[in-house]
């Protein structure tokens, strides 16, 4: 029987499994007897990858079938701080569950810089999860972020960026009325700050994640970086989710207010 290893980001954990991706974002999202709901994301990385901070060994020898044959499901080989100690080349797929167990299966890419101007909205989901406006493009965000020159700095971040249409361009006056957003007001107050103030580069929107109401809103990729590396894994057009992934677009669009 295969054993899988899995860096879980809500919330993040480190995972030695039996199941396959499918079997697992199912166990994460609904549970073994339907009883809990909630949106899965977790990355499948190399299991022969070695680690002088997490103790990988333990928990690998516990990744065994139970007595009467069936799957471990998990064996957790770290709840802390696991992103920041696993390279980046090791992180493979990223897999995205919807609350129904819905899983959709997305690549690594090479990141390619936009060349469109405009503000962004992030979501970091990983170490720390607020939602965070910037005038910066994704892999500048990231470095920025970890910088450890700075008073306040993440080793690792995992995020992913938001739609805002023509909020990004034109914050004050562009309709927002395509936007799933319940605060608005805020949003366009937020923005407008960083539009007229070229040296901040970032801005809290809100300080939580909302993450059973992330799917729909993402408008490109989710992303990790560091001061070294970068990689993203974008998420398909709407009319490929539509046409090729409906059931997981059904699923993920049910609810989505955020």
């Amino acid at each position: 029987m295969e054993t899988y290893l899995y860096l879980s980001l809500i919330p993040e954990a480190l995972i030695f499994s039996q199941l396959s991706p499918d079997q697992f974002g199912k166990y994460l999202s609904i549970g073994d007897k339907k009883t809990s709901r909630g949106h899965a994301l977790f990355f499948s990385v190399d299991p022969s990858i070695k680690s002088d901070v997490l103790k990988l060994d333990a928990a690998r020898a516990k990744c065994i079938a139970h007595a009467d044959g069936t799957p471990r499901r998990s064996s957790y080989a770290s709840i802390y701080a696991a992103l920041a100690n696993i390279p980046i080349s090791a992180l493979g797929n990223l897999y995205a569950t919807t609350t129904d167990g819905i899983t959709l299966e997305l690549q690594p890419q090479q990141y390619t810089p936009s060349t469109n101007p405009g503000l962004h909205l992030y979501q970091e989901i990983s170490p720390v999860n607020p939602q965070v406006a910037s005038p910066l493009e994704p892999e500048a965000f990231a470095r920025f972020v970890t910088n450890p020159q700075t008073p306040i700095c993440l080793p690792r971040v995992c995020f992913c960026d938001l739609r805002l249409n023509g909020l990004a361009t034109d914050p004050e006056r562009s309709s927002a009325d395509n936007l799933p957003y319940e605060n608005v007001v805020h949003l366009r107050e937020c923005l407008t700050a960083l539009k007229y103030n070229p040296t901040k580069m970032t801005k809290i929107v809100r300080r939580e994640m909302l993450s059973t109401r992330l799917f729909p809103v993402i408008d490109k990729a989710f992303y990790v970086g560091d001061q070294d590396h970068f990689v993203s894994w974008p998420l398909p057009s709407e009319e490929a989710l539509e046409s090729k992934h409906y059931r997981w677009w059904n699923s993920a669009t049910s609810s989505h207010r955020l």
